[in-house]
This record gives structure tokens, C-alpha cells and sequence, in this order.
């Protein structure tokens, strides 16, 4: 006998057509958060752990699909183990269902998922095989035998639930249930599909799109429409929610979740030094860098490199918190001076010298110019885009001659000066990838982003931006409130570290709520350069400008200057947004909320 054979081609690798059909799903979802979040399907759990998405990426891509094409009225249950009763001479029985997929009218749908750019299958010995999009061979288990025996593992799921009202029978004549195969990656089948699998059950890669048109026609495909009972099908919905809720949520805390991301992020900064390999020979550069594409890191390697080639070397920015962070990098590294220009400038000062003049930008000039001073071979600005023509001026006379000059910089992040004053003459380096934020993050980050540019990110997926309900403007108890009950959230039930969360404001330390704001049993730094261990940072936008932080919490958008100025209010948003690395969460007041919609 001929056997049959059951054939999937390879149509997309997971990675292209997950950043296509994704990225308009995110963008939706991104339109449905910032009015509410009220269309997007119930899953349990949320999100997957990056761990799973790169390990099992056709289940990933499903839930994806599900979880952004779906409206609320659906609830997704994945990886939903379940173990059946012994019966006769039968041991207890024991599965795993990929998805659980109910709605209160159309009914229940079990299903399992196949990845696999190509997927055969030989009748004549019941063998599926499929091949991955690194060409690897993989035997599976038959998909549809597993989705049937998961349909039957469902209904004695339902009958033990009702063991007093329902049994099987009833359940199949009353209640609108089906199960299907969704084969994530692959387009059509070629050959013969054995006669008792029904082509209508089964999904492929293009169907994603149509996700929710599709399970309600299998549906439709199971189940006479008139003998459905309704209100018996909307109570097993919420018993099953009752039951798998609690039992079936992947649940990983948020420290868990950002520790493996941390190291996806690290993996990707190190591959981003590459870029210092590649000017090696240039004396000069001007490197512009997006948010999140490791500027400053590169500009901290670039000043270590130099000082261990033995050249004396300054590493400068314009922000104090940031010269702190790089003080602490040049901590026993022999010829590396590092700060921001105003800590630098006052070790060339002689005593008795007026510290105002270190803001008075042309008295301080004239001064240095008239100091001995011994030059630097090597010179790397951070932020350089902070700096007036001045202190670039004065930054330009502590290097030798012929020295070596870094500019790091991004324009977007123009919160504090408005022009830009690095020399024309120096060849420019683009960085257009983001590598410090999750994907999440980094969709809001590029909706603030001004410049013809193309931005594009590298990294983890991460979990959803969270905008809390917004309060009303001078409403300065209820903004304390919010802050407390996600404060709360990320501490007790999450176990996130007090100092690895920050509190961002839009306005000025005098100006801030946030000076009044109090925690029971949790210490706060209110705009500090130093930070003590354990405690919550609370700073504003522009002073952490180049920082960063695993959680921040984004709170008084409300500034005066910000809301009269939009492209103010967007280089704001852009930069505080781009502070978090693994989570934001937004507490706006009701007139940034409409602002955040336009």
C-alpha cells in the first residue's frame, strides 16, 4: 500500500513573521491600553516568561494572537495540566492541554499547538515528524488524538465540577464545545489528510490573523446553534475560571521574570561593544544613540580602554547622578578621571575660589584658560547633547592637541538645552537599536520619538506597560494612593527589591508632591545623588537623564512647561519612559491621560 503523506512547507522562521504580525497586534493593544484596556482576551497567565517564549515559540506566537485579537469576553487558559479519575482497570490518567479557550455564548474550544516549518506525517506507521526553523527533526506526539483525548479530559472536568447535576452526555448536547489543531508556522498541506480529520478543525500560520472568526466556525462546525444552553454554558465558563484560575496561572513573580531578562540584556550590551572595534582608528567620533541602545555603557568601555592604553583620561557628563555612577566605574583604574563637568571643574579651582562661578558658563571659561592645567590624551562625553557651546568650549581646552574625543549623544533628549553644539567636522556613528528596554516598553518609548529616524529594539518581550486610572489634577491624596497600592503590588507580591524601583516626576524638586510623599515599612531617597541600599528612589526626569532602573513609576506629567510645549511633553515622556528596563508603570492625572491619547 501507497502510505499518505501529510505535508506542511515552511512559509516564515518565528522570529520575521512574529515581528510582523506582532507588531500590529502590539500596536493595537498599545491603542486599547491607552483607552482602558478593556478589548484584550482574560489570560492566565498574562504573559509568558521569556524563558518559554524562546524555548516553545508556536505556542508563544499563539497566545500572542490570542491574547491581543480577542476581546474580554474570552479567557485564555495555557499549559493547563489535568489529571483524570482511574476507571475499571485503568490507571489515573494524566495530560497537558496547550489552550483552553471559553466565551460565554459561543462556547469552549480545546487546542493544541504544532511549530514547525515543515511537518510530515506517514499514515502507514501513524509517524509525525516535524522540522524546526534551524532544520532540526523532532518527532511529535499526534496533534489530534491529544486535542481529542484534552476535549474528553475537559467534559469529565465539567461533570466532576457538577457531579450532582451533569453528566457527560448532557454536557456534549448542551454545551458548545469542539477542539482543533493550530500548526503555528505552516501555510497548507500537500498530499491526503486521513479521512477522520476534519480540515475544518485545523489552523495554520494565516489564520492567526483571523484568530477569533476561526474559533467561532469551529464552534459552529461542532455544534447545532439551537441546542445550546446559554446560561448553562455562561455558568460552566465561570466555574471553569473558578477552578483553573488559581490552580493553572504560570505564575512568576516580576524579580524572576526581570532576573532572566537582565541576562538577555546583558548578552545583547556585550555584542554592542563591537561598535568601539570598528572606530578603533578614529580620533574623533560623534556617536548618536536612541534611548536604550547603551551609549553611556559604551562611553564608560571606551573611557576604561583608553586608561589602560595608558592614557589619561577624562569620562564626563552634565548630570550629577550619572557622574556619580561613572566616579564609581574609574574607582582603581589608574589615569581615568571621571565625574560630571562640574565635580571635574572643581579640582582645578584654587581655594577660595566662589563655587557660583562653576554656573556662570563664560566666568568659568575665562578662568580654565587661564589655569596651568595638565590636558587629557583622551576625553569621552557622555549626554553630550546637555552641554552649552561653552562647556563643550571648556571640555574641548582640557584635551591635548591632538587627542582623542567621544561624543555620546541623542537629541531627542533635549529636556534640557535646546540646541546642539558638537562639532560638524566630526564623523557620526548611528546606534538605532534598542537593547535596555523590553519590547513593551519600547513601544511607548518609540511613540515619543521625534526624528525621521528608524528606531527598531533587540531584546525580551517583557510584560505589559500599566496605566493606573488617572486622578484628578490637584487631587494630591488620590495620586499618593495609587503610588502606594503598586508600590505595594511590586514589594509584597512581587518581591521586587526597594532599590531597584524609582519614582519619576515630570516637575522640579521645589515643585513636587513627591517631597511629602511617605511609605510604612519602606524607606525613600527624595532627590538624592546617593541612594542608600533598600531604600525607593523618588528623582525627577531631568536629573535621571542617563539612568536607569529595573522598575519606574512615571507620576506628575502634569508640569507646567511640558503641557504647554507638546514636543517638551514627548522628549518628557520619551525620556522618563526609556528609564525603565524591565517595567512602567504610568500614574497619570486626567488632562496627561488625554495628552498620552493624542
Amino acid at each position: 500500500m501507497t502510505p499518505h503523506f501529510y505535508y506542511m512547507t515552511f512559509y516564515h522562521i518565528f522570529n520575521q513573521n512574529q515581528e510582523t504580525l506582532s507588531y500590529f497586534g502590539r500596536k493595537y493593544a498599545i491603542m486599547k491600553e491607552k483607552c482602558g484596556g478593556m478589548y484584550m482576551a482574560i489570560m492566565y497567565p498574562s504573559s509568558l516568561p521569556t524563558s518559554f517564549i524562546e524555548t516553545d515559540r508556536g505556542e508563544a506566537k499563539v497566545f500572542q494572537c490570542l491574547k491581543e485579537q480577542l476581546s474580554d469576553e474570552w479567557i485564555v487558559y495555557h499549559s493547563v495540566y489535568w489529571s483524570g479519575k482511574p476507571t475499571g482497570y485503568h490507571r489515573r490518567r494524566n495530560g497537558e492541554t496547550d489552550f483552553i479557550i471559553t466565551h460565554p455564548t459561543y462556547g469552549i474550544v480545546v487546542v493544541e499547538v504544532k511549530g514547525g516549518v515543515f511537518i510530515q506525517y506517514n499514515q502507514e506507521d501513524d509517524l509525525w515528524i516535524s522540522t524546526d526553523q534551524h532544520l532540526q527533526t523532532h518527532d511529535l506526539t499526534n496533534p489530534f488524538d491529544q486535542a481529542l483525548r484534552n476535549y474528553y479530559a475537559l467534559i469529565d472536568v465539567i461533570v466532576r465540577l457538577n457531579s450532582k447535576t451533569l453528566h457527560a452526555n448532557l454536557v456534549k448536547s448542551s454545551i458548545p464545545m469542539a477542539h482543533c489543531v493550530i500548526f503555528s508556522d505552516v501555510t497548507r498541506v500537500s498530499g491526503n489528510l486521513p479521512i477522520n480529520y476534519d480540515k475544518e478543525l485545523i489552523l495554520y500560520h494565516q489564520d492567526l490573523n483571523l484568530i477569533e472568526r476561526r474559533l467561532i466556525a469551529i464552534l459552529d462546525f461542532f455544534f447545532e446553534s439551537q441546542y445550546r444552553n446559554v446560561q448553562l454554558t455562561k455558568d460552566i465558563v465561570k466555574q471553569l475560571q473558578k477552578a483553573y484560575a488559581p490552580t493553572f496561572v504560570l505564575d512568576r513573580q516580576l524579580s524572576t521574570w526581570i532576573e532572566d531578562e537582565q541576562k538577555r540584556m546583558l548578552q545583547l550590551t556585550e555584542e554592542q561593544y563591537q561598535i568601539l572595534d570598528i572606530c578603533r582608528q578614529l580620533n574623533q567620533a560623534s556617536i548618536y544613540g536612541c534611548a536604550g541602545s547603551g551609549k553611556t555603557l559604551l562611553a564608560i568601555k571606551k573611557a576604561i580602554m583608553c586608561a589602560e592604553s595608558e592614557q589619561r583620561t577624562a569620562l564626563i557628563c552634565f548630570n550629577s547622578i550619572l557622574g556619580n555612577k561613572f566616579r564609581k566605574h574609574a574607582q582603581g583604574i589608574e589615569d581615568l578621571m571621571a565625574g560630571n563637568l562640574h565635580q571635574l571643574l572643581l579640582t582645578y579651582l584654587p581655594e577660595g575660589s566662589q563655587e557660583e562661578m562653576l554656573f556662570d558658563d563664560m566666568a568659568m571659561l575665562d578662568t580654565v584658560m587661564n589655569l596651568e592645567i595638565e590636558k587629557f590624551d583622551a576625553i569621552i562625553v557622555d549626554e553630550a547633547q546637555d552641554f552649552t557651546e561653552e562647556q563643550l568650549d571648556i571640555i574641548h581646552y582640557l584635551l591635548k592637541e591632538d587627542g582623542l574625543i567621544y561624543y555620546f549623544w541623542d537629541d531627542n533628549q533635549r529636556i534640557i538645552r535646546t540646541s546642539l553644539h558638537i562639532p560638524n567636522n566630526v564623523p557620526i556613528l548611528t546606534l538605532s537599536t534598542n537593547l535596555r528596554n523590553t519590547q513593551y516598553i519600547f513601544d511607548y518609548v518609540k511613540s515619543h520619538y521625534l526624528k525621521p529616524m528608524d528606531i527598531k529594539h533587540k531584546g525580551p518581550l517583557g510584560r505589559e506597560v500599566t496605566f493606573t486610572q488617572p486622578y484628578a489634577e490637584q487631587n494630591q491624596t488620590a495620586c499618593f494612593s495609587l503610588l502606594r497600592k503598586e508600590i505595594q503590588k511590586l514589594v509584597v507580591n512581587e518581591q521586587m527589591s526597594p532599590e531597584d524601583i524609582t519614582i519619576l516626576t515630570f516637575k522640579s524638586k521645589s515643585k513636587s508632591w513627591l517631597n511629602q510623599f511617605s511609605l510604612p515599612n519602606t524607606s525613600l531617597s527624595y532627590f538624592e545623588d546617593e541612594v542608600l541600599a533598600n531604600h525607593i528612589r523618588i528623582e525627577t526626569v531631568r536629573r535621571f537623564k542617563g539612568m536607569e532602573s529595573k522598575v519606574v513609576i512615571v507620576t506628575e506629567m502634569n508640569d507646567e512647561r511640558c503641557l504647554q510645549d507638546e514636543t517638551l511633553f514627548h522628549e518628557m515622556c520619551y525620556v522618563s519612559f526609556s528609564r525603565a528596563t524591565n517595567h512602567l508603570i504610568v500614574i497619570p492625572n486626567q488632562y496627561s491621560l488625554e495628552k498620552l491619547k493624542d
